[in-house]
Parts: C-alpha cells; sequence; structure tokens
C-alpha cells in the first residue's frame, strides 16, 4: 500500500483510483457491492477528502463506480465500463486477460484495421508515411527477439491509424495501444516468432505506400488473421495446460 506521503503529492488521485479501478476489474469488489468510502479511502492512503473526491469522479467516469444517495458508492457491472478506456484496458491486463478479453479485442482488430489500413493508403502523407516506415525498419532488426519486436510493433499499428487523418481513428490508436503488446506476446509463445509475421507487415507498408487501399485492406485482414489464429492457439494451449 502507497504511503500518505506518496499519495498525496501529484497524482495521488490517479493512484487511488488505479488501486480500486485494479481491484473492480479483477473481481475483488463485485457489480453492487460497496466500494470503500470517502472515509475508509483518506484513511487508507493518508490523503484529503478533496483527492479522494477526485479519484471517485475518474472511477465514475470510466464507469466502474456509482454513488446513491444513502447506499454508498457501488462497483458497477462490466457492461457499464468503458471498455476503450486506456485504464480499464491496462487495469484488465494487468493480472493476465480473460480469454473472451482477448477473443473480443482481437475481433474488433479485424473489423477496425484492415479499414484503417486502407484509409491510410489513400490518406498518408509523407510524414505518417516515415513513421510507419520507421516502425517497420525496426521490427525487421527486431526479428528474432520478441522482446525488442513489441514496442516497433505497436507503434507500426499506431502510425497506420494515425495516417488515416481521422481523428477517431487516431484516438482509437492512443486506446488500444496498451493492449497490442499483449497480442505480441501471446502470439509469440513458439519458435521462430516473431519473424514470419516480418513479411506480413511488409505486405501492409508496400500496399499502403503504392495507395492500394485494396491491397492494404486485404494485406491487413491477412496480417490480423494469422495473428488471430496464433492467439488463439497460444490461449487455449494455456487454458489446458491451468
Amino acid at each position: 500500500m502507497s504511503t500518505p506521503a506518496t499519495i498525496t503529492r501529484a497524482g495521488g488521485a490517479a493512484r487511488i483510483a488505479e488501486e480500486i479501478g485494479a481491484a473492480i476489474v479483477a473481481g475483488v469488489y463485485r457489480p453492487d457491492e460497496l466500494v470503500p468510502g470517502e472515509l475508509e479511502l483518506c484513511r487508507r492512503y493518508g490523503a484529503s477528502r478533496s483527492v479522494v473526491r477526485e479519484a471517485l469522479k475518474l472511477l465514475s467516469a470510466k464507469g466502474l463506480i456509482e454513488s446513491r444517495k444513502r447506499t454508498g458508492t457501488r462497483a458497477r457491472s462490466r457492461e457499464a465500463w468503458n471498455a476503450l478506456d486506456a485504464d480499464v484496458l491496462a487495469w484488465r491486463l494487468k493480472n493476465g486477460a480473460e480469454p473472451k478479453f482477448v477473443f473480443d479485442m482481437l475481433h474488433m482488430r479485424a473489423v477496425v484495421e484492415p479499414a484503417a489500413a486502407a484509409m491510410a493508403a489513400r490518406s498518408h502523407t509523407p510524414a505518417t508515411l516515415a513513421a510507419i516506415e520507421e516502425a517497420f525498419a525496426e521490427m525487421e532488426r527486431a526479428a528474432n527477439d520478441a522482446a525488442l519486436y513489441a514496442d516497433p510493433d505497436r507503434r507500426f499499428h499506431k502510425a497506420i491509424l494515425v495516417a488515416t487523418g481521422n481523428d477517431f481513428m487516431a484516438a482509437f490508436a492512443a486506446l488500444i495501444e496498451v493492449a497490442l503488446g499483449m497480442f505480441v506476446r501471446i502470439a509469440s509463445r513458439h519458435a521462430g516468432a516473431p519473424a514470419p509475421s516480418v513479411p506480413l507487415h511488409r505486405a501492409v507498408l508496400e500496399a499502403i505506400r503504392r495507395r492500394d487501399a485494396d491491397g492494404a485492406y486485404a494485406a491487413m485482414l491477412a496480417l490480423i488473421d494469422r495473428t488471430s489464429r496464433n492467439v488463439e492457439r497460444n490461449v487455449r494451449r494455456a487454458k489446458r495446460r491451468t
């Protein structure tokens, strides 16, 4: 638990929100169950009431809690959570993601990212194309090292979403960035990974570079399909071992 000196510095509200939010998404506090109130949180963290209230506001904005008169502050059900909030994503990944979360994210990527690649092919600028190219060059250099590969892979996919020139796609990129590393780690749990995925990423880049929207869509769909098959196989294999 954080010390009072830590929790009352700038960012204290975010720190309290992180600890309570992570507990909610982990199921420590179940739907409609009371979470600690203001006074309890003040005592627990040595924080002022204003800091605690700010933390509770953060959790409420993310759909994790609801405050009711006379009945206190309660955890909300998963359906109410802001599932694409970057903090909620990070908290759900903190202790490993459950299979449904992984598969739901894969299905969402399969819908969004091929369309984004087609948009990037039509709309990229020299600067946004350069960001995709730089990330891919680093991926090539790290093709035989899954740990080094993860960061440029995240930047490659994020750069494509930014290259669409669509503000909502750019916002989506920021939201899923935290989850992309999860797919690299899960999909790379077999010999030779992640090198086999490099040619598929190259195909996406080349189609975007030549402004071939249909080719970029198809190449990204093939890439996501391969990732999905690897992730599903490795998740099910891990589940059988538990």
